[in-house]
């Protein structure tokens, strides 16, 4: 069931209800995402009954993302497809030669063949780890990101689209063939009068980046790794399983408050970013003052579907560091 506390209208309610996923219900059942997911939130997500509403409101930046990728599957799909590449000035062998997701069979030296949105799985032990791509073309595969631009940025998620994209190869020797990768950055914050002003800013809306991929071997260590800590966890009590890192709640830095007169901490008189400079500042102004640490807000949790039952972000609401 759904909630619709933002009041929005039918048009496009209807849309963001929508789920055309295709869900396992096999309980050893593992998306090659999940499996980047803190071992945590993946355990105890599976013991959160299914008896609670989702706001609608919170599915925008998921289906906004999801339209994104049907609008390019259906793009090459379409009839008007030949159409399109001759606009774009491509030749005509090429045009000929493109084959939308050919089997073995309909392969040849001639052909260009072009996967889209083909899911694989391989067994490890009780386990079923399962995959759907986004593209691929000669070889090389390509993952459409429809995100802001803070994180192309700071490249906060490179690590994990190297590790999704290894385990994609994984699942799809045969199709993915190259050792490298890209992410097609899809940007929903873009401003064209920031990438005038500052270089390090993306210089376009959609801007494509190069990843080398990890090798096949390290990719199986890394998946049967998670797959073992899962089932190790998987009927633990919750005080048992490891509790997720700063790191995967991409917590935010702490902020150290002086206070030249501890008796009024109405105001601080100056924030730090290190306890070292704080507490430089007091010594400087004859060691009267006092340094308070705040800790930083924690952000994953409000995404995670087990924030209802995890005790640790039941910590980090009491600290007030969390805001659901």
């Amino acid at each position: 069931m759904f909630t619709n506390t933002s009041n929005l209208p039918i048009s496009v309610a209807v849309w963001l209800a929508h789920d055309d996923y295709d869900h396992s219900n096999d309980p050893y059942h593992i998306s090659a995402t999940s499996l980047l997911k803190p071992i945590k939130s993946l355990v105890l997500s599976n013991r959160v009954t299914n008896n609670s509403n989702t706001d609608v409101a919170d599915l925008i930046a998921s289906r906004m993302g999801t339209a994104v990728h049907t609008a390019i599957e259906n793009a090459w799909l379409n009839s008007s497809r030949t159409e399109t590449l001759h606009k774009l000035n491509y030749s005509q062998k090429l045009v000929n030669n493109i084959v939308i997701n050919p089997s073995p069979s309909q392969i040849t030296e001639d052909t260009v063949p072009i996967y889209m949105e083909l899911r694989g799985s391989t067994k490890v032990g009780k386990y079923t780890v399962s995959g759907k791509f986004d593209f691929v073309s000669g070889g090389v595969l390509e993952d459409f990101k429809t995100t802001g631009t803070y994180g192309y940025i700071n490249q906060s998620n490179a690590e994990k689209y190297i590790q999704q994209g290894s385990i994609y190869k994984w699942l799809h020797p045969k199709i993915i063939t190259e050792d490298y990768m890209y992410i097609q950055y899809i940007f929903t914050d873009w401003s064209a009068a920031k990438a005038r002003q500052d270089k390090n800013y993306p210089s376009s809306r959609i801007v494509p980046q190069r990843y080398v991929l990890k090798s096949v071997q390290d990719t199986e260590a890394f998946v049967v790794s998670r797959i073992n800590m899962i089932d190790m966890y998987r009927d633990a009590a919750q005080s048992e399983i490891p509790d997720c890192t700063p790191e995967e709640l991409w917590e935010r830095a702490s902020v150290f408050k002086y206070y030249k007169n501890p008796e009024s901490r109405a105001r601080s008189t100056k924030n730090f970013t290190t306890y070292h400079e704080a507490h430089e500042r007091m010594i400087q102004d004859g060691s009267v003052g006092v340094v308070v640490e705040i800790k930083g807000e924690v952000k994953f949790c409000a995404y995670c579907p087990a924030v209802s039952i995890c005790k640790q972000a039941k910590g980090y609401i009491a600290a007030s560091r969390l805001v659901i």
